[in-house]
């Protein structure tokens, strides 16, 4: 149940640039057409903005126009839009006609005396109605915001309003994640953990009435919880709730007997093919549901998939089915996906759970190709359901089942009785194949290690296996033993076994396993490019490297990449991954968003990477040397900070501590934790706490030998005020590390410590090269108070000029160390004519002779003309110069710059467009002017 400290109504939150754009629409007198599809929020939307324009003195009213139809319509506006454009005798005026008589235009003192109508449900208007309010919005009778369903034919007066630019169209879309945490939460009027806010994501894709229905729905029934502080929700429990249900019916309307029997086939089976028999034969229903957007259908290879338009429609439609039915359906759809030949372990997984819930038993070797589908995509129980159902039959294998029900029960938190099933199937007197034993043994020291936390005793397992095992069987053996390496901190230990595979022919199922985390071992002990030499000497081959190692490789590959400060080679590895079915391999979606978000808040793209990590938060954790779940949510909190979510980012770390207290100790893991929540204090303004941790965590890396992790705790610290305390430490590191960016990091705390605003500028050109604008920004500012404090002004205000630039380029701002104060009247005055007038000339290359001729004054006047210019511009060349007056001068018409004295003068704060392509060196940015 919910607590007393809760609201009852939903809050209007998620939605502030929505009201912000319809609220400047309405100071303007333009008014608001909004537009979107059912259960976004359109209405409330409406409501809250007309709360807003009440609140400015401006006389609301709120209509609709689902009941303004018929012969209620006739007598309303009959004054306005008439043909002759005169008004009609009094007698027939409505009653808006006789209050607001003449046009009203925007007023000085906020809304006072407009009068600004709500309409919903526009598209629902009688068409005379919707002219006449037409012609009242444009003789400036009344400001209108009105919303009107998306997809849905509305009259053509409603339609005139926005193509006249009447008024202005404001799409609303569904809730993206980040809006919808911030519905929840103002709602629940607590922290939700990041697992539930992605699950109610999940399943209502962020529209906001499903969502709310949703969340209430789960607030009655208790699922949705509150625990120590968090609210907590493990998803649909059950058949959903009787006011839920009504509610998804209501939203798919009436359905043809067609289109009903479809919707409940793709609900039993999604992603249902279009291309089964049981699905071509009703085309003319896929078409009809596809427009009305009740489905979507989306292509995956040469296969046309059909999916509900929401998932949370499945359970309420499966729930509802009647029971002959149900079954009727699910044995046509097993014969449909059996006719296609079951080509694929989704077709068989399938085909196997709609024979089950029809009451029919597939063979034994069907259910042990489900079971490993299903584990593969993370859904243990239904694993361990399919593995005892194939252990039943006659023909069972027995061994190979016993190992697949061992990781279902594992990745169920039951790792004692796991435990137990593994050391049956690896016993050494087990009748059980080579293959299957190895594979046993490698589980249940994964097994011992993450799940019970007894990392000596699975070392020992596996220590004892590869002593005695062929050499055939060494693959999963030799690639679990380097990660056990990674596990305990023994990184050169791990490092050296890619070599050793390497140094003679091997079978690859040895090199495939052991290369990755090898190479991994190499980077995160600052030997980048000996990871990068490491897995260039070996190509994974499609023929015998599994899928998932070859995806270890290229991720492996990308983080090397972006500690040598590639970011524009990483982002190439990533995008050149093949394409992943999310359903198929949860994780290497895990893998791959964790990477991919690293490289994404390094050039800047913050709300891409939260959207990332926020995407696989509710994912279980697993077996995982490369990424763990608190690692995970440690990077969310860190980029949510880094746009400036402090109270968010300060609440996943409380759920990072949580989730850190159940799991084993990986030190690499712990301290790239560590390293994100010294971030998340330094953005939130705890300086004392933050270099307390980043000193900590450096000396604590360093000792274990991750040096670059060491550097980068130290960058850090020396970022928020202790450069000249770690810059000899910082660079003994750097000197050991072969990694561009350790390079950079070191110049940078350098510099920081000599309060060098040369050096500062060149590293901020070296940051934007290496695509890492962040830290250019960063560097720039830095600069700017150098050269300040040096009493360097002009220099200080290029550095200023170059650091708003790359802000603007990746939509972001400075961290709070390093944020400037506001220019002073001074520094942001815009040029006079006559220096307007020089500048052009000079800027267009001629000489200051050539100036001083062409206005008929002296060599001495031009050059004090252009020394003023250069201190209110910020530019320090007259390359600068030509580019920044090219930027900012406005244009004839024509494209052509002004003559000298015409248009607005330049002024130094206006930011400058974004560079299109690969940033370049600046000219002259830290060199003396030359006037």
């Amino acid at each position: 149940m919910m607590s007393d400290d809760t609201v009852t109504e939903w809050p209007m939150a998620g939605r502030n640039t929505e009201l912000d754009r319809i609220e400047a629409a309405v100071a303007r007198g333009h008014g608001a057409l909004l537009t979107g599809v059912p259960g976004v929020g359109k209405s409330r939307l409406l409501r809250a903005s007309l709360r807003r324009a009440a609140a400015q003195g401006a006389e609301v009213r709120l209509v609709s126009g689902a009941g303004m139809c018929g012969a209620e319509v006739s007598s309303l506006f009959t004054g306005w839009g008439s043909a002759s454009g005169r008004e009609q005798p009094d007698a027939s005026r409505h009653l808006l006609d006789e209050t607001f008589p003449s046009r009203r235009t925007p007023s000085a003192d906020g809304l006072q005396g407009q009068f600004v109508l709500g309409l919903d449900d526009a598209h629902c208007l009688a068409p005379g109605f919707a002219a006449r309010l037409r012609a009242g919005v444009a003789e400036g009778r009344l400001t209108l915001v009105a919303a009107v369903r998306a997809g849905v034919p509305a009259p053509d007066g409603i339609h005139r309003l926005w193509v006249e630019r009447l008024v202005e169209r404001v799409e609303i879309g569904e809730l993206d994640r980040s809006a919808a945490a911030d519905v929840v939460h103002a709602r629940l009027g607590g922290h939700v953990s990041a697992a539930a806010q992605e699950r109610l994501w999940q399943l209502t894709h962020g529209n906001a009435l499903l969502l709310t229905e949703l969340a209430d729905s789960a607030l009655a029934d208790g699922s949705l919880r509150r625990e120590d502080g968090t609210w907590l929700w493990d998803g649909l429990n059950g058949r959903p709730a009787g006011r839920l249900t009504d509610m998804v019916h209501l939203r798919l309307g009436h359905l043809s007997p067609d289109e009903r029997r479809l919707v409940q086939m793709i609900a039993l089976a999604e992603p249902l093919e279009a291309e089964l028999s049981a699905v071509a034969e009703l085309a003319h229903a896929v078409e009809a549901l596809d427009s009305r957007g009740l489905i979507t259908a989306e292509l995956s290879g040469l296969r046309l998939r059909l999916r509900l338009a929401y998932p949370l429609y499945r359970p309420v439609l499966v729930s509802s089915l009647p029971e002959l039915t149900g079954l009727r359906l699910r044995r046509r759809l097993a014969d449909a996906l059996e006719d296609t030949g079951l080509r694929r372990d989704d077709d068989v997984l399938r085909m196997v759970v709609l024979r089950i819930d029809a009451g029919q038993l597939p063979c034994a070797e069907q259910l042990q190709c489900a079971a490993r589908t299903a584990l593969r995509r993370l859904r243990f129980a239904l694993a361990e359901r399919l593995c005892l159902l194939a252990l039943a039959a006659s023909d069972a294998d027995v061994p190979g089942l016993t190992l697949l029900r061992g990781r279902a029960l594992e990745g169920q938190g039951r790792q004692a009785e796991a435990e137990t099933l593994f050391a049956a199937v690896s016993a050494a007197d087990a009748p059980t194949a080579p293959a299957v034993w190895a594979e046993a043994v490698q589980a249940r020291s994964e097994n011992l290690a993450w799940g019970l936390h007894l990392v000596q005793d699975a070392v020992t397992v596996l220590d004892e296996a590869v002593a005695t095992a062929p050499e055939a069987d060494l693959g999963p053996l030799q690639g679990t033993r380097t990660v056990m390496m990674l596990l305990g901190d023994r990184l050169e230990e791990a490092a050296a076994m890619g070599e050793t595979v390497l140094a003679e022919p091997r079978d690859p199922a040895v090199v495939q396993r052991v290369l990755p985390p090898a190479a991994f071992a190499h980077n995160e002990l600052g030997d980048a490019v000996g990871a990068l030499s490491l897995l260039q000497r070996c190509r994974p081959e499609p023929e015998t490297w599994s899928d998932e190692a070859r995806l270890a490789h290229q991720l492996v590959a990308a983080c090397a990449a972006l500690q040598t400060g590639a970011v524009a080679v990483a982002a190439a590895v990533l995008d050149g991954l093949p394409a992943q079915d999310a359903d198929d391999d949860r994780t290497g979606e895990l893998w791959t968003a964790s990477v991919r978000a690293r490289l994404y808040r390094s050039s800047g793209r913050f709300t891409e990477g939260i959207a990332l990590l926020r995407r696989v938060s509710a994912m279980p954790d697993t077996r995982d040397w490369l990424t763990t779940r608190a690692w995970r949510l440690a990077q969310m909190a860190g980029a949510l900070a880094e746009v400036g979510e402090h109270a968010e980012a300060m609440r996943i770390l409380v759920e990072v501590r949580a989730e850190e207290s159940g799991t084993v100790r990986y030190p690499l893991a712990a301290d790239g934790v560590a390293m994100e929540r010294a971030l998340v204090l330094a953005h939130v303004g705890d300086f004392a706490g933050a270099l307390h941790d980043a000193l900590e965590l450096g000396e604590r890396a360093a000792a274990a030998g991750r040096a670059f992790q060491a550097l980068g705790a130290l960058h850090l610290a020396a970022r928020i005020g202790e450069a000249r305390a770690v810059a000899e430490r910082a660079s003994d590191l750097a000197e050991h590390l072969d990694s561009g960016l350790a390079e950079l990091q070191a110049e940078h705390v350098r510099a920081l410590a000599d309060a060098d605003g040369d050096a500062l500028s060149e590293l901020a050109e070296r940051f934007e090269l290496s695509g890492l604008l962040p830290l250019a920004a960063e560097a720039s500012a830095q600069a700017c108070r150098a050269h300040q404090a040096a009493g360097r002004h002009r220099k200080s205000r290029a550095a200023r000029s170059v650091c708003q630039e790359l802000l603007q380029r990746f939509g972001g701002t400075l961290p709070v160390w390093a944020a400037l104060d506001a220019q002073g009247p001074e520094q942001s005055a815009e040029l006079t004519g006559r220096e307007r007038e020089v500048a052009a000339l000079a800027a267009s290359g001629l000489s200051n002779q050539d100036v001083a001729d062409r206005l008929g004054v002296s060599v001495r006047t031009v050059e004090n003309h252009l020394h003023r210019a250069y201190g209110k511009l910020g530019v320090t060349t007259r390359a600068d110069l030509a580019r920044h007056l090219d930027s900012r001068l406005p244009t004839d018409g024509f494209g052509a710059a002004p003559a000298p004295g015409r248009g607005r003068a330049p002024r130094a704060l206006d930011p400058a467009p974004p560079t299109p392509g690969t940033p370049g060196r600046r000219p002259g940015r830290t060199g003396a002017a030359t006037p």
